[in-house]
This record gives structure tokens, sequence and C-alpha cells, in this order.
């Protein structure tokens, strides 16, 4: 029993030697295998640390997230050291976030700020998740990244841990997927996710496709603002892309899905120089559009708008309180297809001086709209309209042309090559034409319903001007009236058709047709024509002229020459004057010669005029009732007078009627009275088988012979020639050499011819 105690004992013991050889074994190996201790730390350090990571959150929405391979923390000033930095800005909206990235940072754990003095990189989301996964290497993927990416690259950045906002004041450069660009002093916020560019702002922005050209934004100072995908400039803006460039104040650039959609400019100018054209724009507010290429495909500009539009041959200028230019953008650059100008719109086309070519006149258009369209590729205008009335003045660039003025309630301007006015049209129309001139002479008006003008395709002169419907023309005291009317410039002629008709002092004229030379006031007239002279006093009287009465005239065809005074009526020709009147086909006056002539089926009458000693009456003659007034008719093929000799020529079988007389022959010669502007016949010679009759108180003398004279004062009749016979149906019947009668008595002298004595046979009662 004592035995067992010593084995359990001596177990015991070896076991407990066993276990004890075995713990200092192991700790003998545990000493030996340990890693050695850790430097001890830096005076001013509290700690170091590496894959450090800070966190802080809005309840679960993580607010910023920064991390960072290694870090140191200093006691005084409390910050921590960081290397290797991450920095996550979150959004407030989703998991989106902004990745900062910088080599080293410090971190202040009072202010809760981050600060950067080396590189920095942050790198914006604006599409997709915008979720940042770490790496296996604890860094963080841009390739996670959806959407559009921005990237800020800059120095000297601070990061506020409780906002995520970030600024520096140091330059920094941009990278867009649609550009870059570069600013000095940038403050970030991603919570309204606005970037604040404070000075020397430039940017490069592309457009969409292989052909797009970058649109170059520069400015004082700019704003970003991602959630409205708006770019605002201040207080100065610059857009520059190719041959286009825009400066002004303040500017809003709009984009849609990363590409400048807008742009928005306040006191604007700008320019687009091609070659062989150029357009030029301003306004108080403008407005640019432009396609996914960043070509222009709309400018507006409102109050004090402004469009100058310079080709090889023309500059147009077009303003108004709002222009609308419209870009045809099927070519590779954007063009000029139409441009609107609205409230108080002018368009002025001014010609280019071309060597050895005149120039054109320069067009003014006012209206409230105006419309302008150019032909393909932007360089010459195809069509210029307005919407409602207006006014277009034609100013002259060469010496002796004219000035015109036009409104009408509707116009159209057609151009041709080279920007040349080709036609011009509006309704209501009237115009105002000022000749040049010392003294300036009377303007020239006119109103239609309707007005075109064509203009020479070479000079752009004004060829013909055509007015239809209710035509009115005023020139000094000249007027005319019809249906159509067409102004022949080069001939300076004005063409009236349709009930047609002129007036002036001196006079007027009717007819179907008129054609007028503006200058001397001569015309021609066709159709139906009628005329009135009115009594000249200056002009001195004739017997068949008068100065002192109407005369009046008809015809189928008549012209006027040398300031009216030479005339010519043709195709059943009238022309009377008080009493006096000449029927013929054709009637010729000249009044500087004091002629009268009428060809053709001549009827001519002539009042005798009383003289003016016998004009009086005495009390007895009172009573009696006036006489009536004595006519002188005659008929014949042709009838020339002057006034020089007062002779009345009639030709070609001539026969004259007078109250009681009858004188026919082959030619008539009848002279009037001496007395000025007195138609009186004084005397008539017939030559050529001649015959006068006398009847008076049932008795008719008649008389015959080759030569015969008929005196009215002595109421005197002579035969001679050809062997005169006088046959009176009361006393018979006579022959003689010569015969003379009286028709108011029964005297009667017989001249017998040599060898040959007078020959008489007397009726018995």
């Amino acid at each position: 029993m004592r035995l067992s105690r010593w084995l359990i004992l001596a177990a015991l013991l070896a076991i407990v030697a066993f276990v004890g050889q075995t713990y200092f074994k192991r700790q003998q190996a545990l000493a030996r295998d340990a890693p050695a201790p850790p430097p001890p730390l830096e005076t001013g350090i509290d700690g170091r640390a590496r894959d450090w990571v800070y966190t802080q959150s809005d309840g679960e929405r993580p607010r910023v997230t920064v991390r960072a391979k290694s870090f140191r923390q200093v006691k005084a000033p409390s910050v921590m050291e960081l290397n290797g930095v991450e920095l996550q800005l979150f959004h407030k909206e989703g998991d989106q976030f902004d990745l900062v990235r910088s080599a080293q940072a410090q971190f202040d754990i009072a202010a809760k700020t981050l600060y950067s003095d080396g590189e920095v990189d942050i790198v914006m989301p604006t599409a997709g998740s915008g979720k940042l996964a770490p790496a296996a290497d604890n860094q963080l993927s841009e390739d996670s990244l959806g959407g559009r990416i921005v990237k800020i690259h800059t120095s000297g950045v601070h990061f506020a841990s409780d906002t995520g906002k970030a600024s520096t004041d140091r330059e920094a450069k941009f990278e867009f997927d649609q550009g870059y660009g570069s600013a000095e002093g940038v403050d970030y916020d991603p919570g309204s996710r606005e970037l604040h560019l404070r000075s020397k702002v430039e940017l490069h922005w592309k457009g969409k496709g292989p052909a797009s050209k970058p649109m170059v934004i520069e400015a004082g100072e700019a704003y970003y603002r991602e959630a409205e995908s708006k770019v605002f400039l201040l207080p100065w803006s610059k857009l520059t892309r190719d041959s286009l460039h825009m400066e002004g104040q303040a500017a809003v650039v709009t984009l849609d899905h990363g590409v400048i959609k807008e742009a928005v400019s306040s006191a604007a100018h700008g320019v687009e120089d091609d070659p062989g054209r150029k357009v030029e724009f301003a306004a108080d507010s403008l407005l640019l559009r432009f396609g996914e290429d960043t070509t222009v495909q709309e400018i507006k500009g409102q109050q004090n708008g402004k469009l100058v539009s310079t080709a090889n041959t023309m500059s147009t200028t077009v303003t108004g309180d709002l222009i609308d230019l419209q870009f045809d953008v099927a070519a590779k650059e954007s063009t000029l297809r139409h441009a609107l100008a609205m409230k108080r719109a002018v368009a002025e086309a001014r010609p280019l001086p071309r060597p050895g070519e005149p120039m054109g006149d320069t067009r003014v258009l006012r209206s409230e709209v105006i419309h302008l369209n150019m032909r393909p590729g932007g360089r010459e205008i195809d069509t210029v309209e307005t919407d409602g009335a207006g006014t277009v003045d034609f100013l002259p660039n060469r010496e002796g042309q004219p000035k015109r003025f036009v409104t009408g309630d509707h116009i159209w301007i057609a151009y041709g090559p080279d920007n040349r006015i080709q036609s011009f049209r509006t309704i209501n129309a009237s115009t105002r034409t000022d000749k040049p001139g010392t003294p300036a002479p009377p303007p020239m008006l006119t109103t239609s319903k309707e007005l075109l003008a064509t203009f020479d395709p070479k000079t752009s002169d004004l060829l013909l001007l055509e007015q239809k419907a209710n035509f009115r023309y005023e020139e000094g005291t000249r007027r005319a009236t019809a249906d159509h009317a067409t102004l022949d410039q080069a001939k300076d002629v004005i063409t009236l058709e349709g009930s047609a008709r002129t007036t002036d002092p001196t006079g007027s004229a009717a007819a179907d047709r008129l054609v007028m030379e503006q200058k001397s006031g001569d015309f021609v007239a066709d159709g139906r024509v009628a005329t009135t002279r009115m009594p000249d006093q200056k002009t001195s009287s004739s017997a068949l002229l008068s100065g002192e009465e109407v005369m009046q005239g008809r015809a189928q065809h008549m012209t006027s020459a040398e300031h009216n005074q030479k005339l010519h009526y043709e195709g059943s020709a009238v022309v009377w004057q008080g009493a006096n009147r000449v029927e013929a086909d054709r009637i010729d006056i000249d009044r500087t010669r004091q002629a009268f002539e009428a060809h053709g089926k001549v009827v001519s009458q002539f009042a005798d005029k009383a003289p003016a000693d016998k004009a009086d009456k005495t009390a007895a003659d009172t009573t009696k009732p006036p006489a009536g007034p004595i006519f002188t008719v005659v008929r014949a093929p042709d009838l020339v007078y002057t006034d020089e000799t007062r002779l009345a020529y009639y030709q070609g079988g001539a026969a004259m009627v007078r109250p009681g007389l009858t004188v026919t022959g082959k030619e008539l010669k009848a002279y009037l009275n001496e007395r000025d502007a007195d138609s009186s016949l004084d005397k008539a010679f017939a030559d050529g088988t001649v015959k006068i009759v006398s009847t008076a108180d049932k008795r008719t003398r008649t008389g015959t012979s080759e030569h015969g004279e008929y005196y009215t004062g002595e109421q005197k009749v002579i035969l001679a020639g050809g062997d005169p016979l006088l046959v009176d149906t009361v006393k018979g019947q006579t022959r003689g050499k010569q015969l003379t009668w009286w028709s108011n008595n029964d005297r009667l002298l017989v001249n017998g011819a040599e060898k040959r004595s007078a020959d008489s046979l007397f009726r018995k009662k």
C-alpha cells in the first residue's frame, strides 16, 4: 500500500518534470520566434497606422469617406498626416460620389478639414451609379464610374469633411469627355454640384461627331451648375468656334447631354467671318443655339438687334428690337439661311464698289416685320419680304440719279446674282421721286393698288415701274390717272392705259392709252382721245387759234410735242374752239408758226364775229332778240391755214356754205378778217369748175366759171374765166367775160370779152 503511494508520487513528479520541461522549451521557442518590438514613436507623435479609414454620415447615408494607405497623428497641432489619400464626397441623392485623390494630405481633427498642398485629382460622375468600389490593392477604380466623367486637376485644395466642399486659389485644369479647360481658383460643392471658377476661365468644349470643332469659352469668372446643365460666365464672356466669335457681358451656356445647346449673353456682339461672306451680329441680349457638332443653328437678338451680312458685292444691315437668324447646317459649316427682324425693323442693302462698274442705289426697307432669305451658301440674298406695311428708300450713289421713296401694305423684293436687285413688288403703293436739279424740280408722286418694279441685272438701275388699278400721278402742276401705268426709266416715259387722263394748267388729255415724256410733258394718245386746252393770254391769238377761248379736240390718235406747241390729231379728228370747228381724218396745229392743217374729209365751221363798232346797240335795238351767228362751213379733202396770211387754203374739191350762199370748186381760198382772234370770213376765192349758188327771197342765182370770188362785207360775187354764166330764176341768164353781182340786191355787172359782147337772156314776169 505504502509502495503504491510512492509509485503514485513518483509518477506525479515525473509528469510535473515533463510538463515543466515542455513549458520552458515552448517559452524558449516563443521567445526565439517573437517579432521585434516596434521602435518608439517620435517626439510629438501620438500614433501611426496603415489603411486608415474615416467616415462621416448623416444617419445611415454616408457623407464623406476618407481612406489613406498610412497616417500618423501629430499632437500639436492636432492633425493627421495622410499618405495615398482617397476622398469620397457623396452626393445627396443615391450612392453617387466624387472621388478625390492626392499623394499627401493633412486632416485637421478638430476642424474636420482636409488640406492637400500637392497635386489633387477630383473625378465627378454625372451619369450612372457613380459608385467607386475598393480594388484588390485597396485603391479605387475609375472604370467603375458610369456616364460622363468630369475631372479636375489642381493643387492646394481645402476640403470640408462636414460639407464635402473643396476649394483652391491655384490654377486648376479640367478634363471632360467633351473637352477640357482651365481656371485660376476653384470652389466645388458636391452637394449642389456647383463648380465655381474664380478667374481666367477658359473652356474647350467639343461637340459630337468626328467633324465637330471645339467651342472655346472664356470669361473672367464662371459657375458650372451640373444639376441645371448650365455654365454662368461673369462679368464678361467670349465664345469662339473656328470663324465664329462672340463676346459680351455676362452669359449663360446651357448643355444638353454634355454638348453645348445654347448660349445667352447680354450686351453682346459677334462675327462669323468666312471666305466670300461675313456675318456680324449684335444685341442687348443675344442667344446662340448650336447643333450636336457645335455648328450654329440659330442666333436671336433682343433689344437693339443688328445683323450685317457682307459679301463680295453687297453689305446688308438689318436692325430691329428682335432679330432671329436661322442657319443651314446641312453642309459642314453653318451658313445664314434666313433672317427675321421685328419691331421697328430696318434692312439696308448697300452696294460695294467694283472696278469698272457703276454703283447701284442703296435700298433702305422699313417695316415692323422683315424676312430676309438667302441663297444656298449664305453669300447672296434671294428674297426680302415684309409681313405688313413698309417703306423703301432708293438712295442713289451716283450723281444725276433720282431719289425714290415707296410705301406699301406688303413688300416683296427679289434678288439676282451678285446681290443685284431684280424686282420690287408691293400693294396699295405710293411713290415719291425727287430728281436732281437747281432749283430742285417738284417731286413726282404716284399711288396705285399694285406696283411692280424691275431692275437692270448689271447695274441694279430701275428699268420699268408698273402700277396697276386706280393709278394716280402728280408732278408739280401736272396730274394723271389711269388703270395701268408703266414708267420706262431709261426713256423717262410714262405709259398710261385704261381710262388714261393727264392734266396741267394748260389743259387736259384723255384716251385709252397715253404715252407721256416726263421731262417735256409731250405725249402720244391712242383710243377715244379727248383734249382740252385752256385759254392762254400769253400766247398771241389768231383767227383759228384764239388764246382767249378753250380749245377742245377729239380723235383716235393724238400727239403733243414741243411743250404742247405742236398737236397732231388723227382718226375721226375734231377740233373746236367756241363756235369754230374743224373735222378731218388728220389735223395738225403748230402754235409756234400759227399754222393749222387738216387732211382727209375736212369739214370746217367758222363763225363770223361782229365788229366792235357794231357790237354796241341802241336802246331800240335791245328790244330785238339777238341774231344767231353766221357760220361758214367748208368741206374739202385738205385744209392749210397760216396766220401770217390769214388764208385758209382748201384743196381737192371744196364746197363752202354760208346762209344763202354755196360755193364749190376744185380749190378754195378763204381769207379771214385782219382783226386778231376774228374767224369771220372776209372773202373767198374759188378756182376750177367754180359754182356759186345764191338764194334769197325765193330767188336763186347760180353762177359758174373757172374762177369765183365772194366778198362777205358787200355780199358781192365775181365770176371770171371759162365762160362765166349766171342763171337767175327771176331774171334769166347772163354770160360775159366777168360777171359781178350782189346777193343782197338786184345789181348785176357784166363785162364782155374782146370781139364778143355780153349776152343776156331775160325772163319775163
